[in-house]
């Protein structure tokens, strides 16, 4: 949705709720000293109110429209009575758009006009800038030009289509729909064993008892393996936005065009997006360590809170962390980053040689080589040639790395990609859930099969 901020700033508003909570607490404790401490919280409300231009609206106002039409977003442009601006004239307003020439608007005080800004894919991004002047109809009396805040929108990245939801074999979730190597409540036969004190009496398999116990003095009862959910941890790297094009590679500023951090907003909700209608516990951290990372938990409330923290996820050089993030026990952990540097993969074979089930998603978006000067052109293979030995060395360890571009809408899962080695999201989990099944699906055969030799009735 799209905003302007016109109104009192958060710093005002805090600074006046911390004044309201000193003054109470010391009423309440008969503390004056807490009542003396809300003084300089008072001065810098006051401050704020008094800030040059901070009371002075423009004439008009900018709502959105919930009508987009593909990656325009409509708003509304329409005079505003609260502005000050002299009554039946003329507005004049000034609009700036990212990578568009200004623009200027007259307008009755009773005309409205509808515009059409580009806006990001995912993200947030400040799309319009806009002040404006009212005049009278005849241009003698005017009111003086009013700057606005920048209209910023944020937009939630996509729910692309469900994928395959491999799991760690140490799964140690009290719940869920997979099958653990621990002995409980679930679905998947782990032996058949005579009734010892605290099996529930609705676990007696009646043909295994007639067929075992010859002299039917033994019930025996049908042991499985606990059900568990899985517990996935995402982590993203934002350290870097890689465009598609790589001319602005060498250039600053703002971009509304698809990067590799919107690659790797897209595959991560996607990701999220799976393991929750599954009933699994997904979290979410990133690597640049500049906000507490969000737990492990499920259902579609958390899921929209995973896609709130994405949409916020911005580019933020990397610092140096106190620690490393730590996934839960037994889970998944995906990483989605640009492999420039190798942080990432050094976390990746951390976590590999810690016993979890990990994976590396390549947010690199397909790229268009239009680069212009000849450092640029050189520039250019260098970081491709990094990024390969990068993604060769982690698959020599045994670490997959998937293409993330399959995941944004409107981007084929087959599209060039020059150092794209490994395969796209959908395939790579779907062939780690092949290979993580099988091998706990032949540990937990071979669990049940031992028992039964020992317990199949013959020794007591």
């Amino acid at each position: 949705m799209a905003r302007a901020g016109t109104g009192r700033s958060p710093v005002e508003a805090l600074a006046l709720i911390l004044v309201l909570v000193c003054i109470v607490a010391g009423l309440v404790a008969g503390r004056p000293d807490a009542v003396a401490l809300a003084a300089p919280f008072a001065l810098l409300a006051l401050a704020g109110r008094a800030a040059p231009g901070g009371g002075e609206e423009p004439p008009v106002r900018i709502s959105t429209d919930p009508r987009t039409q593909g990656s325009r977003l409509r708003l509304l442009l329409a005079p505003s009575a609260a502005g000050g601006g002299p009554s039946g004239g003329l507005v004049a307003t000034t609009l700036a758009a990212p990578g568009c020439p200004p623009d200027a608007l007259v307008l009755r005080s009773d005309e409205e006009c509808p515009l059409l800004v580009r806006a990001p894919l995912s993200g947030e991004a400040d799309v319009l800038s806009y002040g404006a002047a009212g005049f009278t109809a005849d241009l003698a009396v005017s009111s003086p030009f009013a700057p606005a805040p920048p209209v910023r929108v944020s937009i939630l990245p996509p729910i692309g289509e469900p994928l395959a939801r491999p799991v760690s074999r140490r799964l140690v979730g009290l719940a869920g729909t997979h099958a653990s190597r621990r002995a409980g409540d679930g679905g998947e036969l782990r032996s058949i064993a005579p009734l010892q004190p605290g099996d529930a009496l609705r676990r007696i398999d009646w043909r295994a008892t007639a067929r075992r116990s010859a002299d039917q003095d033994r019930l025996m009862v049908r042991r499985s393996f606990a059900d568990a959910e899985a517990s996935v941890l995402l982590v993203v790297d934002q350290a870097h936005d890689l465009p598609s094009s790589t001319a602005d590679w060498f250039t600053a500023g703002p971009r509304l065009s698809a990067g590799s951090l919107h690659t790797a907003r897209a595959a991560a909700t996607t990701v999220a997006a799976s393991f929750v209608a599954g009933g699994d516990r997904v979290g979410l951290d990133d690597l640049s360590g500049t906000r507490r990372a969000l737990r492990s938990a499920g259902g579609a409330r958390h899921l929209e809170q995973i896609r709130v923290r994405l949409a916020v996820t911005s580019v933020v050089p990397r610092r140096r962390r106190g620690r490393d993030p730590v996934p839960p026990q037994g889970s998944v952990v995906v990483v989605f980053s640009a492999f420039l540097d190798a942080e990432p993969a050094r976390l990746l074979r951390l976590w590999h040689a810690q016993g979890h089930l990990v994976a590396g998603v390549d947010c690199v978006p397909p790229l268009v080589h239009d680069a212009t000067t000849t450092a640029q052109t050189q520039a250019v293979p260098l970081t491709q040639l990094r990024r390969h030995l990068l993604l060769e060395d982690l698959g020599k360890e045994g670490i997959p790395v998937f293409s993330g571009a399959s995941a944004v809408v409107g981007v084929a899962a087959d599209a060039h990609l020059p150092d794209r080695g490994g395969p796209d999201l959908e395939t790579g989990l779907r062939l780690m859930a092949r290979q993580s099944s099988r091998h706990g699906g032949g540990a937990a055969q071979g669990a049940a099969r031992r028992p039964g030799r020992a317990d199949d009735g013959r020794t007591p």
